[in-house]
């Protein structure tokens, strides 16, 4: 299969990825979410933190928290920023090898890095790469355009080998020549865009398509393992062509994806302290790039409506620091729980966090996004041959065995064990525990859903004034335009 550039003036679509939520007049290096005013009178912005101090200085001025090297080939180490926020893997550029550590995006499949041409301020305090970094690097008239909400990148498309898990690739991508300021409050050089190629936006082969043409890849899937700072396991690990089988226990469980242009599977129910929230029609995007978990505000009002203590302001939630309600995720009848120390966020006053499960609406009145928060507790499989996603139960968790459901709905299954790789065994604290999902079924029903705001767009919260969603750690809303310069 031949890929060509698009010889068309413009290209406009809408896709997820790359998603901050942040209070407009926070410009610090971490955000985090907005507590209710009444909860902490004083603070009334956003909270943040710099970035933790762990293991080892990068060529930028970024500190990050590193995963150990795999001992399976094909398969990368997934880093972090030592506070869960965002997750991304060392890819070397071109002929000298340039290291760019690329955020792992299952929320879209646009790829590109800041470019040595870059003179914004966000490309002076990261890793960028050029003509200087590589005799081999081709790049194109055809210009590129990502708008992330109130982040921006602007660039030219280009060529060259790119080299990772021990594969090289002849890889298109886009080389930003400007960038707006909030990418400087986040350690990536650029984005490795993983989701389904039909949703591909910079008309280029996608990673995933060019590993399958130019490597003859057996099975097209990933599998993801995200590893909590506070665990210390350094495990973090994306496999490509295989699943980890020491990273879960038991089979993996599929869900069809609802279309093949997103990583988006429909939602059985939510159990909350084992009470079912009654929602029906749900779906959520399973996207690697999104800090945490976003839903529209009736929806969010009614998973908080069940923890003990809970309170609201707008899209904000707080939770008692001390809360160990169970929030459980039903997929395929197939629970699997989002522990307290990833839904309880920053401490405000006394014993009231932030909630990382935000009530804003970023898509559909019955569309989620399930991102770091959700994903930190299973082993996560994304099948690209058969428009699937397949989730583990954490090793070292409790879990009974699986029920069998409908094949549109999915099902639990082992069938990935041919791809299955050998590998020392870790486990991580906190992980997902998953049981059987019968009373998922028996106990769902209607629940009046009536979100307010509009697709894509900020509301007020009187903590912190406005709040925008802008991501990189929380699923973007970008508008993505692609131009072909005349010769």
């Amino acid at each position: 299969m031949h890929q060509r550039w698009l010889s068309l003036p413009l290209l406009t679509s809408t896709v997820s990825a790359f998603y901050p939520y942040q209070d407009e007049s926070s410009k610090s290096k971490r955000f985090y979410p907005t507590l209710p005013q009444q909860a902490n009178e004083e603070d009334s912005g956003v909270y943040t933190l710099d970035l933790k101090k762990t293991p080892r200085k990068r060529q930028n001025a970024f500190m990050i928290d590193e995963s150990s090297d795999p001992s399976e080939p094909h398969a990368l180490a997934i880093h972090q920023d030592g506070s869960d926020y965002s997750y991304f893997s060392s890819l070397l550029f071109g002929s000298k090898g340039q290291e760019m550590h690329m955020l792992v995006d299952t929320g879209s499949t646009n790829t590109w890095v800041f470019g040595s041409d870059c003179r914004s301020s966000a490309c002076s305090i990261h890793n960028t790469f050029g003509s200087d970094d590589s005799t081999t690097l081709n790049t194109s008239t055809k210009t590129f355009s990502l708008a992330y909400g109130t982040g921006e990148v602007e660039g030219v498309m280009a060529e060259d080998k790119v080299a990772f898990a021990n594969y090289t690739l002849q890889l298109q991508f886009g080389l930003a020549k400007t960038a707006s300021n909030d990418f400087n409050n986040y350690p990536m050089d650029g984005i490795l865009g993983l989701g389904p190629a039909s949703s591909n936006d910079l008309g280029s082969q996608t990673v995933m398509q060019a590993l399958d043409v130019q490597t003859g890849l057996k099975d097209n899937i990933l599998g993801i393992h995200l590893q909590r700072a506070t665990d210390d396991t350094k495990d973090g690990q994306l496999t490509i062509g295989g699943v980890d089988s020491s990273k879960f226990k038991g089979d993996l469980s599929y869900t069809q994806t609802k279309s093949g242009s997103s990583w988006e599977i429909p939602v059985d129910d939510v159990f909350v302290g084992g009470q079912a929230c009654k929602f029906t029609g749900k779906s959520a995007i399973i996207d690697t790039g999104t800090s945490y978990t976003l839903m529209p505000p009736n929806d969010a009002k009614t998973l908080h409506g069940l923890i003990p203590g809970s309170s609201s302001s707008g899209e904000a939630y707080t939770v008692p620091c001390d809360a160990s309600t169970t929030v459980e995720v039903s997929f395929s009848k197939v629970k699997y729980s989002i522990s307290p120390k990833d839904y309880i966020g920053r401490r405000g006053s006394g014993n009231t966090c932030a909630s990382n499960i935000i009530g804003h609406q970023p898509f559909g009145a019955d569309q989620w996004i399930l991102g770091d928060i959700f994903l930190k507790n299973v082993y996560t499989v994304f099948d690209f041959d058969k428009d699937r996603i397949g989730f583990g139960t954490m090793s070292g968790t409790s879990s009974t065995s699986s029920s069998s459901s409908s094949s549109n709905s999915g099902s639990s299954t082992s069938d990935a064990s041919s791809s299955q790789t050998s590998m020392a065994t870790t486990t991580s604290s906190g992980g997902a525990s998953s049981t059987t999902g019968d009373e998922a079924q028996e106990t769902s029903g209607s629940t009046d859903s009536s979100p307010f705001g509009n697709d894509g767009e900020s509301s007020s919260n009187s903590a912190g004034g406005r709040l925008t969603l802008n991501r990189i750690g929380w699923m973007l809303i970008s508008t993505v335009a692609v131009g072909l310069a005349t010769s």
